[in-house]
C-alpha cells in the first residue's frame, strides 16, 4: 500500500505573535527557531508551558513508535535544521512534519517507493527548480498522516479517511505540512514569537 492522497493546497499564513486561548475546535500552530545552546526538548518543553504552564521536567512520554505525547493536550511537532513546528489541537490527534528545502538526489526512487501514481505524476509534472519543494510537500503530507494516526514509516499506511491537511511554506527556507483528524475543519492560527520572547 502506497501514500497517494491529493495534496492539499498551499496555504499562504498570517504568523501572529499573540497565542489565542485553545478550544476544542482550534488549531495552533508555531513556527519555532532552535537556540544553539537549549536541548529541542527543552524548547518544545517551555512551548507546552504555553498550554500547560505546571508542566513539570520529567522526560514526556512517547508512543512504541517514538511519539511524544501528554494524556491532557494533542500535539506534535517537527524539526528540520534550526526551524521546528509545533502543532496543538484542541480535541483531535495531530501530526505535523516540516523539512527544509534542499536538493534530493534520489526523490524519484523515493517517490516510487512510497508514493502512489497520482502523486508521482505530481511530481513528475512540476517544473525542475521546483520537484524538491513539491516532492517535499508530498513526503511531509505522508509524514504528518502517519504521525496523526501514531505510526511510523516502516509500517502500511493507515486506511484514508476524513482529515484536515493544511500545507504552507515556513518562511522562504521550509515547507510543512500538518494533519488533523477531525470531522470538521479546525479553527487554525499561526504563531510565531518574536524574537525576544522565542525559547
Amino acid at each position: 500500500m502506497v501514500w497517494d492522497a491529493p495534496l492539499p493546497p498551499v496555504l499562504h499564513p498570517q504568523w501572529q505573535s499573540r497565542p489565542q486561548v485553545l478550544k476544542p475546535q482550534s488549531l495552533h500552530l508555531w513556527w519555532v527557531l532552535l537556540p544553539r545552546h537549549q536541548p529541542r526538548q527543552a524548547v518544545l518543553r517551555q512551548y507546552l508551558r504555553l498550554y500547560l504552564p505546571d508542566l513539570d521536567e520529567a522526560p514526556l512520554p512517547t508512543t512504541a513508535s517514538g511519539k511524544p505525547y501528554l494524556p491532557q493536550l494533542n500535539f506534535n511537532w517537527s524539526h528540520s535544521q534550526e526551524i521546528a513546528l509545533l502543532a496543538v489541537s484542541g480535541a483531535w490527534a495531530v501530526g505535523a512534519d516540516i523539512e527544509v528545502v534542499r536538493p534530493h538526489p534520489h526523490r524519484q526512487a523515493i517517490a516510487r517507493r512510497f508514493f502512489g501514481a497520482g502523486l508521482q505524476t505530481a511530481l513528475a509534472a512540476a517544473p525542475e527548480e521546483e520537484r524538491d519543494r513539491v516532492f517535499l510537500y508530498g513526503w511531509t503530507y505522508y509524514e504528518a498522516w502517519l504521525k496523526a494516526h501514531g505510526g511510523s514509516l516502516w509500517q502500511l499506511p493507515p486506511a484514508l479517511e476524513p482529515h484536515y491537511a493544511y500545507r504552507f511554506g515556513v518562511g522562504d527556507r521550509a515547507v510543512a505540512t500538518v494533519v488533523t483528524l477531525c470531522p470538521d475543519p479546525p479553527d487554525v492560527q499561526f504563531f510565531r514569537l518574536p524574537p525576544h520572547n522565542c525559547a
